[in-house]
This record gives C-alpha cells, sequence and structure tokens, in this order.
C-alpha cells in the first residue's frame, strides 16, 4: 500500500499522485479512513490527479511504459542517497507510511532503492516530511541539470491550467456554460 501525501507535491510543480489499494483484510476500512482524511492537507488534493490501481505491479508496469523509473525509499545497505541520483530522468518515487515501510513487492519491483542520509539518532522522517525533502531535492537537481524541472509543452502547461481552474471555482463550469451559450449565440445568423 503506497502512502499518499497531498501537501508536499502541489507547491513544488507535481501534478499526480498514485496509490495502489491493498489486496489485504482491512482493505475498505484503510481506503474509507484515506477518504475520512482527504481535507487534512488543506484542499491540496483539488491540485492533484490521484489514481488508484489494484496492485503495485500494475501500477509500476503503467509507470514503464511511460518511461519512468521506479524508485522506492529504503534505509537498506544498496539503498542510493538521494543526492547522489541523477533525477533529469523521469522517476516516480515510492514512500511507504512510518509504520510498515515499503511492501517486499514493491522493493522487488523497483529499479533502485534510495535513502536520504541522517545524521541523527532515528533513521526515518515523518512520510510527508521524506516525502517533501524527496520531491524537492528532485526539483532543485532537475533544474540544475537541465534548466528546469517540468516537462509540460506550454500547451500541455496551458490545459492542466484550465483543468485545474474549473475544480477550483465552484462556479466554473456554470461560468463555461455561459460563455459558450454567448459564444455560440456571436455565430447564429440573423434573419
Amino acid at each position: 500500500m503506497f502512502q499518499l501525501c497531498f501537501g508536499p507535491p502541489t507547491p513544488l510543480g507535481f501534478n499526480r499522485s498514485m496509490l495502489s489499494r491493498a489486496t489485504r483484510k482491512g482493505a475498505m476500512q484503510r481506503r474509507s479512513r484515506y477518504r475520512n482524511n482527504r481535507h487534512v492537507s488543506m484542499g491540496a488534493e483539488k491540485w492533484l490527479d490521484i489514481e488508484l490501481w489494484n496492485s503495485t505491479l500494475e501500477c509500476f508496469n503503467f509507470l514503464r511504459s511511460r518511461g519512468y523509473r521506479i524508485a522506492t525509499t529504503h534505509v537498506g545497505m544498496d539503498a542510493v542517497s538521494i543526492y547522489e541520483m541523477d533525477w533529469s530522468c523521469p522517476t516516480a518515487i515510492v514512500v511507504g507510511n512510518e509504520n510498515r515501510g515499503i511492501s517486499e513487492e514493491a522493493l522487488e519491483l523497483s529499479d533502485l532503492h534510495c535513502s536520504i542520509p541522517m545524521k541523527g539518532m532515528v533513521d526515518s522522517f515523518n512520510v510527508s516530511v521524506a516525502a517533501g525533502i524527496l520531491m524537492h531535492h528532485a526539483v532543485c537537481d532537475r533544474t540544475s541539470r537541465l534548466g528546469c524541472h517540468g516537462d509540460l509543452t506550454m500547451e500541455q502547461s496551458q490545459i492542466l491550467l484550465a483543468e485545474f481552474s474549473l475544480r477550483h471555482s465552484r462556479s466554473a463550469i456554470s461560468i463555461a456554460n455561459e460563455y459558450a451559450k454567448r459564444k455560440a449565440g456571436m455565430f447564429t445568423p440573423k434573419l
């Protein structure tokens, strides 16, 4: 089961989060708990596309088909420091929750394991803090290597802005409908 963090992705310019549903007993309870806590992020979820997947394998296969490598956060010996990674290639970051971490399946299916170097007495951050650190570092690294961190065209950016603007305003759809009616009326031939 992936932990979904709404807060960190949005200010950093990320617009998609994916989460795999648990297949064990209690999955519906966890899903319900996710729904009940979705407002904790102060509305950040409206700026994200959230995709639910039935399995980790399906999600990873989809991401790979789109050119992503999969990086799981892990404290093991084979983990690469996030500061040594090249973030210029598309990378999906998988973070686990504080109690269970990453599933064995996700660890086995991932392309690499990464970790945030720590100097203190504990070996993990709160999941949203870890996600924020990872995404911030990825943005900084991509910007220094590529000159920017995003890869959307101008047209894709404008479409995304329009879509998210519609999500943000309760009256946006009625405004768009009214505009379309007026626009259609302007081209109606007068008899």
